[in-house]
């Protein structure tokens, strides 16, 4: 399947109107634009703890324009709806690889959460060091459901179809741009520690390569978003239900 999408990576409208060093200023613009500046908030502005409603809402109101920006900006050399940017639309068995995406997701951070019942307290306590999501009460769960799709689109649509399409459209190689897309995504989860970062990674990778075959932004978005709405539903049983060693440390939104 991406052998047969390549016609639409390099034509003459993409290559003509996008050189590779204003590609490379405008990838780099668009994320300390409407990433790095949260990221640095998280780090340095904000403590552990439960999302508050005004919080999630922020995020809601300003994701959704940043979101359509960047697939305003995507489609500047050709229609957004091109299957570079993966804006396919979803068939019924697109519902069961969304689901097998999700139980993969946390697959993939299962040794992480394993490996954190095994090291040392003082170990643990280093590695997960960093900013903490969570819900301050049932209630919330309409809005974080919302809340997490929305992050999740955005975040795809950025680090995955619009940076591996952009780059692709300048001749970078798919594993380059799969590498740089993820490099990227790490340091925008840098504020939630070492762990973290692993975390981020990890699902990085996996996002990126279902792309990379699917060439589908519903999937990935969702999956993600459904990925972190779970996080935030356990973070409401995990201090009663949940031992220590599995407490949010271990988990990445």
């Amino acid at each position: 399947m991406l052998g047969a999408n390549r016609q639409y990576f390099h034509t003459d409208v993409g290559v003509g109107q996008m050189n590779r060093t204003r590609a490379i200023a405008e990838m780099l613009l668009l994320f300390l634009t409407f990433f790095l500046p949260g990221f640095i908030a998280q780090a340095f502005g904000a403590s552990p703890g439960p999302a508050t409603t005004l919080v999630m809402l922020q995020s809601i109101i300003t994701g959704v324009p940043q979101l359509l920006l960047i697939a305003y900006v995507a489609g500047v050399t050709g229609p957004f709806s091109s299957p570079q940017w993966g804006c396919s639309r979803m068939v019924a068995r697109d519902v069961f690889r969304l689901a097998l995406l999700v139980v993969a997701s946390f697959a993939v951070i299962a040794p992480f959460a394993a490996l954190t019942t095994i090291l040392p307290r003082e170990w643990t306590a280093a590695l997960t060091a960093g900013y903490r999501w969570g819900l301050q009460g049932i209630v919330q769960l309409p809005l974080a459901l919302l809340f997490c799709l929305t992050a999740g689109y955005r975040e795809e649509l950025f680090f995955r179809a619009y940076l591996i399409g952009r780059m692709e459209e300048i001749g970078t190689p798919l594993s380059v741009a799969v590498a740089i897309s993820t490099v990227l995504f790490c340091l925008g989860h840098a504020y939630e520690g070492p762990l973290g970062i692993a975390l981020a990674a990890s699902l990085g990778v996996l996002f990126a390569t279902v792309f990379a075959k699917r060439r589908n932004l519903h999937i990935i978005a969702i999956a993600h978003g459904l990925y972190n709405f779970v996080v935030l539903v356990v973070s409401l049983l995990i201090p009663r239900a949940l031992p220590a060693a599995f407490s949010l440390d271990i988990f990445n939104h």
